[in-house]
């Protein structure tokens, strides 16, 4: 695991973004269940990486955005034991205290050494994850062991566990508020543990917004099968052993490329090979998908382009389509749903609209406001970004690393492109696009390979303040 993994977690908080559900359990016959909904920004940039085993390790396989060489998002061994990771608000870390920190990585020492859930438990007796205060780490293993490690203390059961993006130690009611939680054990209540009712709480719990669900990982531990899930579809998975996985031999799956058939990819390579307005409208009507599923994959297509891949010429297309069923979707946040169109609107050149957008909102909120102010030049500004040249460009904005939904335009100048912010950071790291085109400003210090909102490293521009 990479520090880098928990800088995306940092970053899911500061963006009220609550990412992943995940449940494990034991069924009637004695077999481990557990269930993974990974939840952030939409990519199709997904992997599940394949490790055979050596002189020296276990077999293994992670699961990593972007690229295979990104942090790890979670993972499982050949001796059938698995962990993934909850983002928690920070949290007092008092596992720390007593115990030495360890030297390298925790988690890769779990999927290339260990066997059981308490094998790696034994080695928190003594030792301690470094930056582990804003996470919980979620563990079950075959035999039927399960724990979730928080930075207060270690809960073990051989029975079921839910965690979500609260402290399962948190005693106090008021702290433990997440509405995905008491739905994925309502439904254990019901149902029990199964492949089945997994599928259930998966496609219950997950977020169908602006955060999305990427893709759900179910497997028997037991067994080594793995079932997969993508985009918010849960009628067709990619079922998968890990034994078969790793008899493959070394290798990155780019999880995508096992859905064939799913209807947002599709789209999405309607687009990549010109498909116009005319042509997605088609697209849809031959779809035989309700009007609900017409929303998340309208959804999906545009987040990636427009967050993710930022080709806001794909994005421009796909946004009027999406705004036509958008008000179907029940849990999309009206206020945020207007941010994204002001922003949708910008980088198409229409300030004046995307202004009128962000006016409209009755009870603004901190990055209503602070796109509206940006949009109209009325920052309370400490620093200034410029960026020469470019006089013929359309749109030119800023992305800043760490606030990846949030863009802010520059305005032209006779002296360039330049825009006004207020910030207490103590350093920014940002890039432009000049037309959609990503560019970062030679006459201006960079740091070189930065992980991206996508997972995967470029270079970004450096301002100290």
């Amino acid at each position: 695991m990479k520090t880098t993994l928990l800088s995306i977690i940092l970053l899911v908080f500061k963006l009220k973004l609550f990412a992943c559900t995940i449940v494990s359990g034991v069924d009637t016959k004695g077999q481990t269940w557990v269930m993974n909904n990974e939840d952030f920004f939409h990519t199709y940039s997904n992997y599940v990486n394949v490790y055979p085993a050596t002189k020296t390790s276990l077999g293994y396989i992670t699961l990593t955005y972007g690229s295979p060489e990104s942090g790890i998002q979670g993972g499982v061994n050949e001796a059938g034991l698995f962990f993934d990771i909850n983002a928690l608000p920070p949290q007092t870390y008092k596992l720390s205290v007593g115990r030495k920190p360890y030297s390298g990585s925790m988690l890769d020492y779990l999927l290339q050494h260990c066997k059981s859930v308490p094998q790696f438990l034994k080695l928190w007796e003594t030792q301690y994850m470094p930056e582990m205060n804003g996470i919980q780490i979620h563990l079950a293993d075959k035999n039927g062991n399960l724990a979730i490690i928080t930075p207060d203390t270690i809960v073990i059961s051989k029975k079921h566990l839910t965690s979500t993006n609260f402290n399962v130690c948190e005693a106090n009611p008021d702290k433990r508020v997440c509405w995905r939680y008491p739905i994925a054990e309502n439904i254990i209540s019901e149902n029990g543990i199964s492949q089945k009712s997994l599928v259930k709480i998966a496609d219950a719990t997950s977020w169908k917004e602006f955060t999305t669900t990427l893709y759900t990982n179910i497997h028997n531990l037991t067994t080594g099968d793995i079932w997969f899930y993508l985009a918010e579809d849960y009628g067709t998975p990619w079922r998968t052993n890990i034994s078969k996985l790793l008899k493959g031999g070394k290798q990155s799956i780019l999880l995508a490329s096992m859905f064939p058939n799913n209807k947002s990819l599709k789209l999405n390579m309607l687009i990549e090979t010109g498909g116009k307005s005319n042509d997605i409208e088609t697209f849809l009507e031959k779809s035989k998908l309700s009007n609900t599923q017409k929303e998340s994959i309208l959804r999906l297509s545009f987040l990636d382009n427009f967050f993710i891949e930022k080709d806001f010429n794909k994005a421009a297309l796909l946004f009027p389509e999406w705004e036509k069923y958008s008000h179907l979707n029940k849990r999309l946040d009206s206020i945020e749903m207007k941010i994204t169109k002001a922003q949708y609107l910008a980088t198409i050149g229409n300030n004046k609209k995307a202004v009128d957008e962000l006016k409209s909102i009755k009870k603004p909120t901190s990055r209503s406001e602070e796109l509206l102010r940006n949009l109209t030049d009325s920052e309370d500004y400490n620093t200034t970004i410029k960026l020469e040249g470019f006089k013929d460009a359309k749109v030119v904005l800023i992305e800043f690393k760490g606030d990846y939904n949030l863009f802010r335009f520059l305005r032209s100048t006779p002296e360039g492109w330049i825009m006004k912010i207020k910030s207490s950071r103590k350093e920014l790291k940002y890039c432009f696009y000049v037309d959609g085109k990503r560019i970062v400003d030679s006459s201006q210090p960079i740091i070189a390979k930065q992980e991206t909102v996508k997972g995967d490293y470029a270079d970004f521009n450096i301002r100290k303040l």
